[in-house]
This record gives structure tokens, C-alpha cells and sequence, in this order.
């Protein structure tokens, strides 16, 4: 059983890595100018490139059962269910699309609301593995929100 589970992480990784060199060798493709009937043989050398994700949601609201507590608590749960929805979304994209470079990350208070958490996520940073909260982990990610008395606040910004 274990060697099973052993060999479906390895075949996981090995479709990333296929799907992630699929993506740059279209890359490639395109940039080669003579494959769209040009007379020179030459085409264009890729230097640098970087995949960026931009994306916006709505944050969640509480669960209904604890839409009676007093306002307070409402708002302190919203805001730990928010962090860490925020923390679980980004860590899921980077590990279901290997070759995002970055996320650029807007959560609302509605559809139209206000900015409630934005900012870019570069995927390297992910690889700091510390104990902290998720408030701090988000802001070394480089989430921007702000916070008083544990509840999040809206703020000009977004994208």
C-alpha cells in the first residue's frame, strides 16, 4: 500500500514537470519565426519569461450557524476563515499549475465590495516553512491587508 502511495506521488510529480515543459516548449515554438513560413532559418531566443496569474474572489462568509453570535465574534471568525482561505488558495494553485511564476491575489468583501487582502505572491517565497500565523505568513508572502482588533478592514488597493 505504502509503495502504491510512493508511486502515485512520483507519477503526480512526473505529469507536473511533463505539463510544465509542454508549456515552455510551445513558448519555444512560438518565438521560432521560420515555423510560420519565413525564408530565415533564425527565429526569436527566449531570455526571460515569467507566468503570472491574475485573480480575484469573494471572500466566504461565516458558517450560518454562527451568524447569531454577537458581532464581534462574527467578525473575528470571518476574518481567520478569510486568512486562511487566502493561505489554502494560494499554496493550491501554486501545487495544481506548475508553471505559475507568480499570483497576483485580490480578495473583496462582495462582487463589487471592497479590497479586503491583495498583493503578488512570487512562488519561491512559499518555500519559507516557518510557525507562524497566517496573518504573518500571508504578509511575508506579500499579501497586503490591514487589521484592527481582529477584523479585516478595507483598503484602497487591489490591482
Amino acid at each position: 500500500m505504502k509503495l502504491k502511495l510512493v508511486f502515485l506521488k512520483i507519477a503526480s510529480r512526473l505529469s507536473d514537470l511533463y505539463q510544465a515543459h509542454v508549456f515552455w516548449r510551445k513558448l519555444d515554438r512560438a518565438l521560432a519565426l521560420h515555423r510560420r513560413g519565413e525564408v530565415r532559418c533564425d527565429g526569436l531566443h527566449l531570455t526571460s519569461a515569467s507566468t503570472t496569474l491574475h485573480i480575484e474572489w469573494v471572500a466566504r462568509d461565516v458558517h450560518p450557524w454562527d451568524r447569531d453570535l454577537p458581532d464581534d465574534e462574527v467578525q473575528r471568525l470571518f476574518t481567520q476563515q478569510c486568512l486562511d482561505d487566502t493561505d489554502a488558495a494560494i499554496s493550491r494553485i501554486f501545487r495544481e499549475i506548475p508553471v505559475l511564476d507568480a499570483i497576483e491575489v485580490c480578495v473583496r468583501r462582495g462582487p463589487s465590495g471592497p479590497t479586503l487582502l491583495a498583493g503578488t505572491v512570487q512562488r519561491n517565497s512559499l518555500r519559507v516553512n516557518d510557525n507562524a500565523s497566517v496573518g504573518m505568513r500571508l504578509r511575508r508572502l506579500g499579501v497586503r491587508f490591514r487589521m484592527n482588533n481582529l477584523r479585516l478592514e478595507e483598503f484602497p488597493g487591489g490591482f
